[in-house]
């Protein structure tokens, strides 16, 4: 297997931000080319692919690979390198250019949303390396998947679960579809291990955040390092719809962490589990998975990227 040293390979979701990676990419190629990178690309045709892309750009001699999409199309670039064996995925670079919905992981680092100026960055190829987080699913199916930015369970994982309908008004549409579904959502009756406690509850909102913003820019937790190997860990507990209401403003502007009823950790591990034995509906980098019981860690330093 040759290394492609000085090549890129880019992943392109046409589908992220409801297809405005599709409508920019002939542009974001054009600058690509202008800015002398040496790449090679692939369009995903269906969920999941790029997984599929990076894991086989990874075996194919490439280091470093851009992606082109949302969050979620970071995180399964990501999870593709981590897919395959033969190099360790901590040789990797990713750079970033944010077509997607909501755009929160760029936020935490100031990666600009302007296409052009995240080509610059990506030449200027300042490397950062980030905490990864490690999700193992023991469930019908188990399952190992890693991610960027924020994981976790409850309203917001709700609310992703029918963001489709409401896509069309951008960073907007996380907002609106919190407001329209909040009265159909029930608290969930978890069991929450941490490194220092154990915690049962009926949980509103449990958020593990490696990073600051999430869902078009709530901020669910308090003071997510991604630097720092640990998880910052938010939990919303046996709130009535009267505090959802009271609350929905807070997501977005950093005060939940006022209401009494919300408590805040730190831990290196995380064990979550239903009291009622039938496994807890997730999400990370907002990707809905499968119920089951759910094991988070760190992986230090796990995810290479370019920034300022």
């Amino acid at each position: 297997m040759q290394t492609k040293t000085n090549s890129w390979f880019v992943v392109v979701n046409p589908m992220a931000g409801s297809g405005k990676s599709k409508a920019l990419w002939n542009k974001i190629k054009a600058t690509l080319e202008s800015a002398g990178l040496v790449f090679e690309y692939a369009l995903s045709e269906y969920a999941g692919h790029e997984s599929v892309l990076s894991r086989e750009a990874a075996l194919g001699g490439y280091r470093q690979i851009i992606s082109v999409g949302g969050d979620g199309t970071i995180q399964k670039v990501v999870n593709g390198v981590y897919s395959q064996r033969k190099v360790s995925p901590k040789l990797f670079v990713i750079g970033v250019i944010a077509c997607g919905t909501g755009n929160d992981w760029i936020k935490t680092h100031n990666i600009p949303l302007d296409y052009k100026k995240a080509v610059q960055v990506i030449v200027n190829k300042k490397i950062k390396a980030q905490d990864l987080g490690k999700l193992q699913i023991s469930g019908k199916k188990n399952k190992t998947l890693y991610f960027i930015n924020y994981a976790g369970a409850g309203f917001d994982c709700f609310v992703l679960s029918r963001l489709y309908r409401y896509k069309r008004f951008g960073a907007l549409s996380y907002f609106l579809c919190a407001v329209v579904n909040f009265m159909r959502f029930k608290n969930l009756k978890i069991t929450i291990v941490l490194d220092s406690a154990t915690v049962e509850a009926d949980v509103f909102l449990l958020g593990i955040g490696l990073c600051s913003f999430t869902g078009g820019g709530m901020q669910l937790t308090q003071n997510a390092d991604p630097f720092d190997e640990l998880f910052d860990i938010t939990i919303a507990q046996d709130f009535t719809k009267i505090d959802i209401l009271r609350n929905l403003p807070r997501l977005f502007n950093g005060e939940l962490f006022k209401d009494r009823k919300v408590f805040t950790y730190r831990s290196k591990k995380i064990c979550l589990m239903s009291d009622s034995g039938g496994g807890v509906l997730s999400q990370a980098d907002g990707e809905i998975l499968e119920n089951g019981c759910l094991n988070y860690s760190i992986v230090p330093a796990g995810f290479r990227f370019c920034s300022f």
